[in-house]
């Protein structure tokens, strides 16, 4: 039975996925802002709301080791094996303030989450995300609501100065439809992750893998599905802006708000060896921003490369124990 539920929550994914872009690309349209601010801020919300939700449960319940394992999985997952899977499918191209802005405040906070815990790492203590330590990383996620709310207020005047009013002008009928379409596609996207996170965990649970081991692989490859499938849908669409801006955005989004609002819960134990995986990380992000520093996209080639990191890292992981 647990297999079936398996597959039918990739079912569910894959249509929730469907219904998030084609909802998506319609309110941005409808209210006069970019797809890449779309999938920075609704999209990357939406799709990182598995991740929040087992990373807080398990915070509550005391299992802080899921919490952060699950982050730095998905992270690397979206990285690698999104970005990755959707350069060598499809064209995946960013805009100039991806290179400028998104990538490297994504990098930023990463190498902050480095810094907050690093004394414990040098120590031989544990090392914990405090409170402390979470409310400066939420106070990062405000910075980057606030910069969100600046690129619409830019999108739309651009709009306006282009004298292209049709696209801000909408009847209740459109907005409910977009409204409904996105919400049900978000809806799905949760469920259908759900419904292969529980069933994948139980599976693994009766091969026998471990706790640790499965947070980095089998949860965090989960809970990112909603990531893979929304991107490489929005790809297939040619909405590169919103595929790219979906993962950069649902990184910002798991390290800032759902960390931050984790640690607050509950201070959160890292995991041994997390170090090492912090900075795979950081050296991924790095590599993605300059792949798509030199044409503004992510090549076959360079998709191959991004996705064969995520596979030595599962490797990494799994040889580790």
């Amino acid at each position: 039975m647990i297999y079936i539920l398996f597959i039918l929550g990739f079912v569910v994914l894959v249509k929730g996925a469907d219904y998030l872009i084609d909802g998506v690309v319609e309110l941005a349209t409808l209210f006069g802002v970019s797809p890449l601010f779309i999938g920075l801020s609704v999209a990357a919300l939406g799709t990182s709301a598995p991740e929040a939700a087992v990373s807080i449960k398990a915070a509550v319940i005391s299992h802080s080791t899921i919490s952060f394992g699950n982050i730095l999985g998905s992270n690397m997952a979206n990285i690698g094996l999104v970005i990755g899977l959707g350069a060598l499918l499809y064209t995946i191209s960013g805009r100039k303030s991806t290179i400028k802005k998104e990538i490297p405040y994504s990098l930023l906070i990463t190498l902050i989450l480095l810094f907050l815990v690093r004394d414990d790492w040098f120590t031989g203590r544990t090392p914990t995300l405090s409170r402390i330590d979470g409310g400066i990383l939420i106070i990062f996620f405000f910075i980057y609501l606030f910069y969100l709310y600046r690129m619409a207020l830019s999108d739309r005047r651009k709009l306006l100065l282009d004298k292209d009013l049709s696209s801000i002008k909408y009847t209740g009928k459109e907005l409910l439809k977009a409204s409904g379409l996105t919400l049900g596609g978000i809806l799905g996207v949760i469920y259908g992750a759900k419904l292969v996170v529980d069933n994948a965990i139980n599976i693994a649970y009766v091969w026998g893998i471990s706790e640790a081991l499965i947070s980095v692989t089998v949860v965090a490859l989960g809970t990112s599905l909603p990531e893979l499938v929304t991107s490489l849908t929005a790809a297939k669409k040619g909405m590169s802006d919103i595929a790219i801006g979906n993962v950069v955005g649902s990184n910002i989004f798991n390290i800032l708000f759902v960390l931050g609002l984790t640690s607050i819960i509950r201070p959160i134990q890292f995991p041994v060896g997390s170090f090492i995986d912090l900075l795979i990380i950081i050296a991924v992000t790095i590599l993605l921003l300059l792949f798509i520093f030199t044409r503004r996209m992510v090549s076959r080639k360079e998709g191959g490369v991004l996705l064969f990191s995520y596979f030595l890292y599962i490797v990494f992981v799994i040889l580790r124990g």
